[in-house]
């Protein structure tokens, strides 16, 4: 129960990429499940199954390397307007000290 817990409260908190990164995990590791039992069964169909983990891990991974990427050019963008920004409110302050004299 504190497993739905924790999905709500990352749904709440607008953590929409967490969960992506869980329902793709949860969707590799119950498509190796269901194509191990259908294996047992029948050998060709349980290998042909496994495809479908295969391609969620792969999207699992290439989301985590896509974010990861836009949240350092984002940090990236922002540390450099800030200091921008701390620039030119120093460079206003000396104006100011200087009109004044």
């Amino acid at each position: 129960m504190d497993l739905v817990n924790y999905f709500m409260n990352l749904y709440k908190s607008r953590k929409q990429v967490i969960l992506l990164s869980w329902a793709y995990l949860l969707l590799a590791g119950v498509s190796v499940l269901i194509a191990g039992v259908c294996a047992l069964v029948n050998q060709s169909v349980g290998v042909a199954m496994l495809i479908l983990p295969l391609v969620a891990i792969i999207a699992l991974c290439m989301n985590v390397v896509a974010w990861s990427f836009v949240r350092f050019i984002i940090d990236v963008v922002t540390i450099r307007v800030k200091e921008k920004d701390e620039q030119e409110k120093a460079l206003k302050k000396e104006q100011k000290k200087s009109a004044k004299k």
